[in-house]
């Protein structure tokens, strides 16, 4: 019995041994530069690219136009409009330090802003609903409008598809009038 946990014991050891030896050497850091995306209009995501192939053992250390610092493999982050420097160093556990910098330029007027586009889309939602409150007023109301208006309105309604509604619906409107008056008078 006794021989059995002395061969047990001596398993464990030499497989922890065993385990000890077969331990990777961990390549020291031979270079590392930021990748950047960009998220929405001025929301950037900034992460690293190194020779090291899972990035274990590495301290990161992000610094935004000087007065930001993050500790991460990762950054997100919303920049104002103008110019900004990025700059990143990373540090191996054997006390390798590699730097990367890199300045971006953030401009109003990019197809990524979305403040803009949701401006741009409102403007024409709206002009489009005053068109058709402004022609839904001009066919109830249509001799009271100058002849330029008329001649305008009719322009953009080419087919009449609203002038056919609106007098669908007045002459609906008309019948109801003459039924119920029919119903009144027997």
């Amino acid at each position: 019995m006794t021989k059995k946990i002395v061969v047990i014991v001596i398993l464990f050891i030499f497989s922890f041994n065993v385990g000890l030896a077969q331990q990777t050497f961990v390549q020291p850091l031979q270079e590392a530069y930021i990748k950047y995306s960009q998220l929405s209009w001025q929301t950037y995501e900034f992460y690293v690219v190194s020779t090291l192939p899972d990035h274990e053992g590495l301290n990161y250390e992000w610094t935004i136009d000087n007065k930001d610092i993050y500790l991460s493999e990762k950054v997100r982050y919303f920049f104002d409009k103008g110019e900004h420097v990025i700059k990143l160093k990373v540090e191996d556990q054997y006390g390798n330090v590699r730097y990367d910098t890199v300045r971006l330029n953030i401009q109003f007027w990019s197809l990524k802003n979305n403040w803009f586009w949701w401006v741009l889309y409102t403007i024409i939602i709206l002009i489009i609903v005053y068109y058709w409150i402004a022609k839904l007023v001009y066919l109830f109301n249509r001799r009271k409008v100058s002849r330029e208006a008329r001649y305008f309105l009719d322009l953009l309604d080419e087919h009449g598809w609203v002038e056919r509604l609106v007098k669908d619906y007045i002459k609906t409107k008309i019948v109801k009038k003459q039924k119920s008056k029919k119903a009144k008078k027997q």
